[in-house]
């Protein structure tokens, strides 16, 4: 558990271009050793949409699995994304 925790706290602080939200919380998790590449899907959730942050859900397989929902809001330019809320669902 601690590893995630350390995964989780690196999402939080991301900032990176809009566009490469997903690959990056995939390489996060994968350089945690949270799981490894096949077992990461990192997708775009409107469900989780909030107060103009855009939702994303990092799925992972490895054993029981886990749902990370992530919200993160683009800058005026569209170009840089922050992560605002990372949330571990069970």
């Amino acid at each position: 558990m601690e590893k995630l925790e350390r995964a989780i706290k690196s999402i939080k602080v991301l900032e990176c271009p809009t566009g490469d939200i997903k690959s990056r919380v995939r390489a996060i998790l994968k350089e945690h050793q949270i799981a490894n590449n096949t077992e990461i899907t990192v997708r775009r959730d409107h469900r989780l949409d909030k107060n103009g942050a855009r939702g994303y859900n990092a799925k992972i397989t490895r054993d029981n699995g886990l749902d990370i929902a992530i919200l993160a809001v683009s800058g005026m330019d569209d170009y840089v994304a922050k992560v605002i809320d990372v949330q571990l669902c069970q």
